[in-house]
C-alpha cells in the first residue's frame, strides 16, 4: 500500500513540474487621470492632447518620445488616458509629464507640466 501511495505522490509531483507555466510580466503602460480647466471652469468636450516626459521642470531633457492622444474626451473637467513611454523612462529619478492641450482640431497647444 505504501508503494502505491508513494508512486501516486511521485506521479502527481512529476505532473506538476511538466505543466506549462504562464508568466506575466508587468508592462510599461499606465493610466493617467487628470483635471482640465478652461477659463477657470471644468472643461467638457473633446480635446487633442500630447504627453512628453522630461528630467527637469524647466530646461530639462525629454526622455522618450512624445505621445499623441487625439480626441480625448473630457467630462466635467476629468479625463483618463493610457500612456506607454516604453521601458527605461521611469528608473526612479524624478520625472515631469508635459501635457499639451488644444480644442479638437485647432492648431496651437497650451502646455503645462505635472510632477510624478
Amino acid at each position: 500500500m505504501n508503494t502505491v501511495l508513494l508512486r501516486l505522490c511521485a506521479a502527481i509531483l512529476f505532473g506538476m513540474f511538466l505543466t506549462p507555466r504562464v508568466l506575466i510580466a508587468q508592462g510599461t503602460a499606465f493610466s493617467y487621470q487628470g483635471r482640465l480647466l478652461e477659463s477657470g471652469a471644468a472643461a467638457s468636450g473633446q480635446y487633442d492632447m500630447t504627453f512628453a516626459v522630461f528630467d527637469a521642470l524647466s530646461g530639462g531633457n525629454q526622455i522618450g518620445s512624445t505621445l499623441n492622444g487625439a480626441s480625448v474626451i473630457v467630462s466635467n473637467g476629468l479625463f483618463m488616458v493610457t500612456l506607454d513611454f516604453g521601458s527605461g523612462v521611469f528608473p526612479g529619478a524624478q520625472r515631469w509629464l508635459e501635457i499639451g492641450v488644444r480644442t479638437n482640431g485647432s492648431s496651437a497647444y497650451a502646455v503645462g507640466a505635472s510632477e510624478n
